[in-house]
């Protein structure tokens, strides 16, 4: 696995220093040696041999590019010094025409070694003082502008809060004026970052609240309950009203007592006492699968004809056995012999019978067997069985209409309910005094806020001191550019360097801005934060009430 190639412009503005991240006012008095058409001897052998040893004695002042994209032919020619390729191309001020070139062709990898290291090692020793000079002056305007930041920083912060106090200021207003009046309304107010300091207050009323809606809500399913109730006309409706509301814990809560001991006790007998379904019980083997299995054999023949693809005959003798117990349990017990030809009726159009006779002969005597059967039921069922399925275990009783007792309990529940859920006011009375109590607190932390923002001062800036010496220091950067053209470069005065004036900057050459240089951005920060300063005490002076003569 390869690493990627590294980016052209990358490695131009590292070797022509102009890093943004690393960029300091002393980078003006380094200089930058560039290796292009690197073919030659000394082009192979000098970066594996000798690049970190130049890289360790150069430091951040001088750099070096012994790898430039397309071997730097490209920016030679832009440069205008491919004539002398291959070479080493060394600059000074990168956004200037004029360039040294050291041709290489003749020189082995250490030749151009120990003369890299002896300029190295001279530009260092000459240009020492003034390094350290620049770098101590750069260093203490950082530290100066850094601690009038400071200063500033609180006095931008104040302004940030009492611009922030007076929207908080015009938002109480607002809430007191329009009030909240639903849980909708008191979540809104809880997302508001201006009403943050409201939280507490908020949330205490949004519980209130809550809990006030969850029991008028509970009352309201009671009264839902309570007309449900009076609509029911069957014991097995009325139970299942009742179970419900008493499942229902926030419902239970708003009945009394005597309400819940009524639902809990009244109507908890059963639809299907145990006599009638041992009694329906009895009645299965009448008409069970061996009974209509037997008597199937009488139009085997013909149900065959109705066997799905694939079909196993115990599966065809279930699905037959289905379709007439569904037609079965729907019968009438008044006429069993209308019920007799209406089951067998449902059987010839699930067989898909198209002879008429001959399935009326097939299964005559399982008519016979039907009628009787039903006959049968039809003697002992109770009264209020009305179909074959009430006679049957697996299908449900007939409904069993309330008798005038059963009415009465239900009529007197159906008041304590209705008379349970009028009893709101108190959750009514609860819930309003919560949304009341919002634009109350909104208006006293309002009049405090405005009594506190009223009598608020700026904090007093400080670094006086700071702010003369930054100006003193500041005056010493009118010497930079003079510093920066006394600095000494060795390079200059070997006379194995060529000087060339060249068509364009090396920045323009490498395809790279030269962008703004340290010094540059260092005087901006430097008049921008005096400037600040100056204007921030300023206005101190003329707002702050210690500052006002009676």
């Amino acid at each position: 696995m390869t690493s990627r190639d590294p980016d052209p412009e990358e490695v131009y503005r590292h070797a022509l220093r102009l890093d943004e991240r690393t960029r300091t006012v002393t980078d003006r008095f380094g200089w930058s040696a560039l290796l292009v058409g690197d073919r030659s001897l000394a082009g192979r052998g000098l970066p594996e041999r000798y690049r970190a040893d130049l890289r360790a004695r150069a430091g951040d002042r001088v750099r070096f590019a012994f790898s430039c994209p397309d071997g730097g032919l490209p920016f030679a020619r832009r440069l205008g010094v491919d004539e002398h390729v291959p070479c080493l191309v060394v600059l000074t001020d990168v956004e200037d025409t004029g360039a040294h070139v050291l041709p290489i062709a003749d020189r082995t990898a250490d030749d151009v070694h120990r003369l890299l290291r002896s300029w190295v090692d001279d530009h260092h020793e000459a240009n020492r003082e003034r390094l350290e000079r620049w770098t101590g002056v750069e260093r203490e305007l950082h530290r100066l502008l850094g601690s009038l930041s400071g200063s500033l920083r609180a006095v931008r912060d104040w302004s940030a809060e009492q611009r922030a106090g007076r929207r908080r200021l015009r938002r109480l207003a607002e809430l007191v004026r329009e009030p909240p009046h639903d849980l909708a309304a008191l979540d809104v107010l809880l997302a508001d970052p201006l009403l943050g300091p409201l939280a507490d207050a908020l949330s205490t009323c949004r519980a209130r609240v809550a809990e006030s809606d969850g029991v008028l809500a509970a009352r309201r399913r009671v009264v839902d309950a309570a007309g449900r109730l009076a609509g029911a006309d069957a014991p097995s409706t009325v139970r299942q009203v009742l179970a419900d509301l008493v499942a229902d814990t926030a419902a239970r809560r708003a009945l009394s007592a005597e309400t819940l001991s009524a639902a809990r006790s009244a109507f908890t007998g059963d639809d299907d006492p145990e006599d009638f379904r041992r009694w329906r019980e009895g009645n299965r083997p009448l008409f069970a699968m061996p009974v209509f299995t037997a008597a199937r054999q009488s139009w085997r023949w013909i149900a065959e004809q109705g066997r799905e693809p694939g079909e196993t005959p115990r599966r065809h003798g279930q699905r037959d056995f289905a379709a007439f117990t569904r037609a079965l349990a729907a019968q009438p017990l008044a006429d069993p012999g209308a019920a007799a030809d209406a089951v067998l009726d449902a059987l010839a159009a699930h067989h898909d019978v198209t002879d008429d006779a001959e399935w009326a002969g097939a299964t005559a005597g399982f008519h016979a067997y039907l009628v009787d059967a039903i006959s049968r039921l039809r003697s002992s069922a109770p009264p209020g069985f009305a179909l074959v399925g009430h006679c049957l275990p697996g299908f449900p009783p007939p409904v069993r209409p309330l008798d005038e007792r059963e009415r009465g309990l239900r009529d007197g529940l159906a008041r304590l309910l209705e008379r349970d859920a009028g009893a709101a006011g108190e959750a009514e009375e609860e819930r309003r005094a919560a949304l009341a109590a919002v634009p109350a607190v909104a208006e006293e932390f309002r009049v405090d806020l405005a009594a506190r923002s009223a009598t608020a001062t700026p904090p007093e800036p400080t670094g006086r001191a700071e702010l003369t010496a930054l100006e003193e220091l500041a005056g010493v950067l009118d010497e930079y550019d003079d510093a920066v053209r006394s600095a000494a470069h060795p390079h200059v005065a070997d006379p194995s360097v060529i000087p060339v004036e060249g068509r364009v900057s090396a920045c323009e050459a490498a395809g790279v801005r030269g962008g703004r240089l340290a010094v540059d951005v260092l005087r901006e920060e430097v008049a921008r934060t005096v400037e600040e300063y100056r204007r921030v005490v300023a206005r101190f002076h003329s707002t702050s009430p210690r500052n006002v003569v009676p």
